[in-house]
This record gives structure tokens, sequence and C-alpha cells, in this order.
């Protein structure tokens, strides 16, 4: 990942490293079928606060390709007295212009609205905001420092219940949020003249302290393939997609990109994303077979979303990961490496987004490139008596 003053850092976690998420697809050949762990991984995770080096696995649940349930947190208790400025469309609050910033409290406004991204029933009251940008442009929408389980979703040029413009219940890569399950759209385009209607909602019937930001976006982060470099080869995911390529420990059955030692750098040129509304990703797995007594390794990632990288102990079997050996995220920006002096096995490098930011499948910006060094090979050496050397040179 990338420091404070640019340059790379190279993390290296604690064993313990927090709860697995959802792994999916990965490099080529033989995508080995295993039958002993055939079981799909569904877990709860944790959410871990990042620090400057950080110090344990990703967003909640880390090893899996769906998206945990939700966990309930505090939160305020709805007044419904309701209020003028921003209770509803007809008197949203306007944002003259970007970069705007504002702070408020949901619960005394009235539940007017509601959409499913992708969770449904929720009766918490909301807030509306207006914005008629002067120029197409992309801008980002955070609530990521509010104070309750937020959601936000927007609507263009009319209220069109059902089908909303944009919309975000939780995003798992808000960098240190006060609590968890807040909301935020990184990238939403806007049409110059055209008046987009923001609402700040709640999950369920939550209600509390919202921080609310629009600013421009952050343009993206391209990621070539470098010409000598391995394409993944797994088929795009889309709505619907079933991971039997290389989705690991939790394809059915179990399935790896096994990847050929090569002692050299050499780079791998995967595609990962979310789907199913944001509640599935592809995560890939590259199995390593390591043949020495202790092999150094060195793996980075670079991606075109907020990606994460760990490696696993495959050793006994995909009953018993658990938990990621080392493990490190980031954003697009950054150049994230582990480098781990591994023992003899079966070992993976685990290549996924980092939670469930909305960086969709199909999205043309779901790229990464994913380079190794120091996987070599040993070749068991036959014992020979003195005799049987001098007798090659008679």
């Amino acid at each position: 990942m990338t420091g404070e003053n640019g340059g790379n850092i190279e993390v290296n976690l604690p064993r313990e490293a927090a709860e697995l998420q959802p792994p999916s697809p990965a490099l080529s050949p033989r995508s080995a079928l295993r039958t002993q762990g055939e079981t799909l991984m569904r877990s709860i995770g944790i959410c871990v606060s990042l620090l400057l080096v950080i110090a344990a696995a990703a967003s909640a649940g880390v090893l899996h390709a769906q998206r945990p349930p939700k966990t309930a947190i505090p939160a305020g208790t709805p007044s419904y007295e309701g209020r003028v400025g921003g209770e509803d469309i007809p008197n949203a609050v306007v944002i003259a212009e970007s970069p705007f910033f504002d702070t408020g409290n949901t619960c005394g406004y009235i539940d007017d609205y509601d959409e499913v991204c992708p969770f449904t029933g929720s009766t918490s009251p909301d807030v509306v905001y207006s914005f008629t940008p002067e120029y197409d442009m992309c801008y980002s929408l955070s609530l990521c420092d509010s104070y309750y389980d937020t959601k936000i979703y927007v609507y263009e040029g009319e209220y069109t219940p059902g089908y909303p413009y944009e919309c975000n219940d939780d995003n798992d890569y808000c960098y240190e949020p006060p609590v968890m399950y807040t909301s935020w759209l990184r990238e939403v385009w806007m049409w110059g003249g055209e008046t987009y209607y923001i609402v700040i909602d709640g999950y369920g019937g939550d209600c509390g302290d919202y921080v609310f930001s629009l600013v421009e976006c952050v343009m993206h982060c391209p990621v070539e393939c470098p010409p000598d470099g391995i394409p993944e080869d797994e088929p795009p995911c889309q709505d619907g997609y079933v991971d039997e390529f290389n989705g690991g420990c939790g394809s059915i059955p179990v399935a790896f990109s096994e990847v050929e030692p090569n002692p050299e750098l050499f780079t791998i040129c995967g595609m990962s994303g979310n789907f199913d509304n944001n509640t599935m990703r592809d995560t890939d797995w590259y199995l390593l077979d390591l043949t020495c007594e202790l092999t150094t390794i060195t793996a980075c990632v670079e991606s075109e979303f907020p990606a994460g990288m760990g490696f696993l102990d495959l050793r006994e079997g995909c009953d018993n990961v658990t938990s990621f050996y080392s493990y490190v995220q980031g954003d697009c920006n950054q150049v994230m490496c582990l480098t781990e002096a591994l023992p003899p096995g079966e070992w993976v490098i685990w290549v996924s987004t980092n939670g469930w930011p909305d960086y969709d499948c199909e999205d043309e910006w779901n790229h990464y490139n994913l380079t190794v060094e120091g996987y070599e090979s040993c070749v068991p050496v036959e014992s020979a008596s003195w005799g049987t050397v001098k007798a090659l040179y008679r």
C-alpha cells in the first residue's frame, strides 16, 4: 500500500488476521477440482480499522463471495415530527455548488422514500437535497463519517420509485467510519443542467447524525497488462454468475488457478468486481505448490478498484481455511505488497475487491495486475557415496 509520502509500504500481518471474505476466479490451465472442501464458506466477518500500516484483515466477511448479513448497531429513535427544509423532494435543500459539506440528524424527519440496494423494508426517516451541476461531471457522495446505519440514493430529474439513478446502503471501503454500515456512492455521473435529488436515508428504522459530502470524483487508476503478462482467462462475471473457474474454497466443486513455479518476477493480469446488486463478488484463488524447505515469496497487487490480497494456508484443505495467513488492502492508487517465508505445501494467493465497494463486474475499470516473485521449485537430491561420485569421472 502507499505511505504518507507516496512510497510503497510492504505489509506483513499477524497470523491471526481476521475472518476471511469471499473468494473467486484465478489464472489458467487446470482449475483443479478437489473434493475435500466443497462446503460454501458463509460467515460474518468483522469490520477492522485501517491503521497507517494495516494490522488486520479487510472488511466484513473476508473469504467469501457472498455479502455477510448485517448485525445491529446503536441508532437514534425516529420522532417523525416532520420538518420543512429537506423533508421531501419539493422542499429539498438546494446544493448551490461543489464541493459541498453538511451535517444533520434524520430522526426528526418523516419516512417519505425508500429504495432497495439490496436491503428491503426500511422505515427510516429521510432528508432530501437537490443539485443541478453546471457541466457534466463525476461526483462522490459520501456518508462515511455518519453515526448510524445509513443509506443514500439519487433520483435523476424526477421521483422514480423503484428505479433510482444510483443507490448504496453499505460501502465497506469507507475509511475508518465511526460505525459499521455507512454509505458512499463513489462515482455518480451527473449531466450539466439536470437536477438530481439526493436522499439520505437509513437501514431498517435507523436514524441519527449524518455527515454528508458531495465532491468531484477522484478519477480512475488505469492498470495495463504488461506484454509478458499471463491472462487470468476467467469468463467475465455478471449478475447470476456462478464461479466454477477459480473461486477456490467458495466454489462447488472447489476450483483454483494453478500457478507454475517461476523464481523470476512474473505478472498475472486478472479481473474482479461485484454483481447481483452488490451482494456477491468475484474472488480469485491462485494455487502455489511449494516444494522447498522454506520459500520466500513477494506478491504485489495493483488494481483499478479498491482491492484486497492475502496468503491462505491450504496445507490441511479447505475445511481448515478460516483466516488469512497475512492480508493487505488499499485503494486503486496503491501498490500493495506482502512478503512471506512459507513452508512446503499448498498455499493460495487470494485477490478480490476490498469488501463490497460499488465496482460492478461489467464496469470497464475492473482490472488488476498481480506480480509474484520468488516462487521457485526445489527438486529432491539423491544421496550418493563417494565411490559413486568417482565413478562418474572414470
